[in-house]
């Protein structure tokens, strides 16, 4: 397995990583093309990537970057990787570069990924990893829900 640390990705990584956020999140947050997934990518400030890839395929994707003048992130690993303790190896060397990391998290089992599974909360996996959870922070976007999660050092 290969973690390549990037600060810019090429046009043909974005669309495998668009494929695969689509094949992981729930269909509420799905990118429905390259331009919306690209227009996304360039709101985000002071990018940190790692794409983290297995048998010459991009498996997972982890980035930090500033959002309203914090060090936010998102992880994505392809569902049959999970378990394995990359999630929680990507997470580890985030918090020792970064004293703060934000983020969202969707609570909810109930939202449909576009494979027709549902989608599983991560939620407990960052508790166990140490965020303290925002019950009262919440963002709310089309159908979905999400509350914000916060390591600090």
């Amino acid at each position: 397995m290969i973690f390549l640390v990037t600060k810019t990705l090429n046009l043909k990584q974005k669309e495998i990583l668009r494929v695969l956020w689509n094949n992981e999140y729930p269909q509420a947050i799905k990118q429905k093309t390259f331009l919306e997934f690209e227009e996304y990518l360039n709101s985000l400030k002071d990018t940190n990537h790692t794409l983290i890839i297995d048998n010459n395929i991009i498996i997972g994707w982890y980035a930090d970057f500033i959002r309203e003048n914090e060090r936010w992130f998102l992880m994505i690993l392809a569902s049959k990787f999970h378990g394995k303790g990359i999630g929680k190896l990507l997470l580890e060397k985030a918090k020792k570069k970064h004293t703060v990391l934000n983020g969202w998290v969707v609570t909810s089992n109930q939202h449909i990924k576009t494979n027709n599974q549902y989608y599983q909360s991560p939620i407990k996996f960052y508790k166990k990893l140490g965020f303290t959870i925002f019950e009262n922070i919440t963002m709310v976007s089309t159908s979905i829900k999400t509350i914000k999660i916060q390591f600090t050092r």
